[in-house]
């Protein structure tokens, strides 16, 4: 090899171990830039929900979900036996765990004053964070709100139907005075010859059971529990003391069960199915597609009528069923509240919500109960239409626990003919003017 080729392969080679050297270095600090780089934020949310017919249909809205925005969803699901007392011991600890809590309606006041859930407003009435033909609000059927916010917007509503045995009774009661009529004889206590044992029934197991229940019936007969605006104590009106005196007959009569306060959602549909009640009512909206769906011997003849009422002097019948929702807010620890309203906003929106109906669910609002395809495979939409029209919520007053289990305790009372309604319901009416005084300290 000549000297010349011998040279210039040295160059050839320190040339190469340069780009080498340097190739290093330039990898290294663009290693070292990578390493400097914050993560990026995990785009997951949890949501805080109940087991029941609700969760199981809003899980279906997390593939889609997921797929539309990157988010991805985690359910911590909870069973029902003490839920309630789960969900305020975390709120109100500010517990970050979940993001998204699964409440009724009747929750929102004590921890939206409370600070524990966050108002909604600015992420409904933002352009850039909602589009405002899409979310609707006047296609709900309720918005709830405290002092003036919105803090939290309904998945699912329910109501109270008149169920009936349509081969013993063609043509459903319209007042509460038809059904007692009708009720005494379909009961075997006062017709032996009835094909039921009892002619009317209604769960009245709490919680969530005796007060709502009685509600529907309190209100048709002009009471209340209280005036939400004023605050004043209408318990021990004497309007509400004709309602208590109403269910008092009815179990002194044994009309309907002694053993009441034991009868819960399962047992009433039971009851039915087993063709050993005429009548229920007020019961839930939620067991219409339960029935139909069983192997009952009677399921085709059992059917939902509006809830009954009280006929006035100018011979109208005033309906006021009981209605509530259960609804999405957002936790004020939560660390991810901005993907948090992306899942409320597509979770209560018409098309998350048309997967929410498709999935057993029963929408809040009016365009998906009144499609007309959705009604054909779920035709009590159109009566929970109808229903709504005169339904009504509980009141949304801070100390609402304390106010049901007054209430309840006194409807405990009454059912097991305890004491007298009128005095059941002025023990407790004082103790409701405790609370309100005392809240409002």
């Amino acid at each position: 090899m000549s000297r010349w080729k011998f040279n210039r392969l040295i160059i050839i080679s320190f040339v190469l171990l340069l780009v080498w050297a340097f190739s290093g270095l330039i990898l290294l600090d663009l290693d070292t830039d990578v390493a400097a780089l914050p993560p990026e934020p995990s785009k997951r949310i949890k949501v805080l929900i109940r087991t029941g017919t609700e969760s199981a249909a809003l899980r279906q809205l997390l593939a889609p979900f997921e797929k539309e925005t990157g988010i991805q969803v985690d359910f911590i699901e909870l069973g029902r036996e003490g839920y309630f007392t789960f969900v305020g011991t975390q709120l109100l600890a500010g517990s970050d765990d979940f993001d998204i809590v699964f409440m009724p309606n009747t929750s929102i006041a004590q921890f939206a004053s409370a600070k524990a859930i966050v108002p909604l407003d600015n992420y409904i009435y933002q352009a850039q964070r909602t589009d405002p033909v899409g979310m609707d609000l006047n296609d709900f059927l309720a918005v709830y709100k405290y002092q003036d916010s919105i803090y939290a917007l309904p998945t699912d509503i329910s109501t109270h139907f008149l169920y009936y045995r349509s081969d013993l009774i063609p043509n459903p009661p319209e007042t509460w005075d038809e059904v007692y009529k009708l009720a005494r004889n379909f009961s075997q206590q006062e017709n032996k010859q009835s094909p039921t044992k009892w002619g009317l029934v209604m769960p009245a197991i709490v919680p969530e059971e005796r007060s709502k229940i009685f509600a529907s019936l309190l209100w048709s007969f002009g009471g209340d529990f209280l005036d939400e605006d004023s605050g004043e104590v209408l318990l021990d009106s004497k309007a509400s003391i004709q309602a208590g005196d109403y269910l008092a007959r009815l179990i002194r009569e044994k009309i309907i069960p002694d053993d009441l306060l034991s009868w819960d959602f399962v047992k009433t549909r039971d009851s039915l199915l087993s063709g050993e009640v005429a009548m229920a009512a007020p019961y839930w909206n939620s067991s219409y597609p339960m029935i139909k769906s069983s192997d009952s011997r009677y399921k085709d003849v059992i059917k939902v009528a509006l809830l009954p009422g009280m006929r006035g002097e100018n011979g109208a019948v005033e309906h006021i069923p009981f209605q509530h929702g259960w609804t999405m807010a957002i936790n004020a620890s939560s660390n991810n509240k901005d993907l948090a309203w992306k899942f409320i906003d597509y979770s209560t929106g018409k098309r998350g919500g048309r997967i929410y109906t498709l999935a057993g669910g029963v929408p809040a609002r009016r365009s998906l109960l009144s499609d007309p395809k959705l009604q054909e495979k779920r035709p009590d939409f159109a009566l929970i239409l109808d229903s709504m029209k005169w339904a009504k919520n509980e009141p949304s007053i801070t100390y609402y626990p304390a106010m049901v289990d007054t209430v309840e305790r006194a409807l405990a009372k009454i059912v097991t003919l305890y004491e007298e309604p009128k005095d059941a319901f002025r023990e407790a009416a004082i103790e409701l003017r405790r609370l309100g005084a005392r809240t409002n300290k």
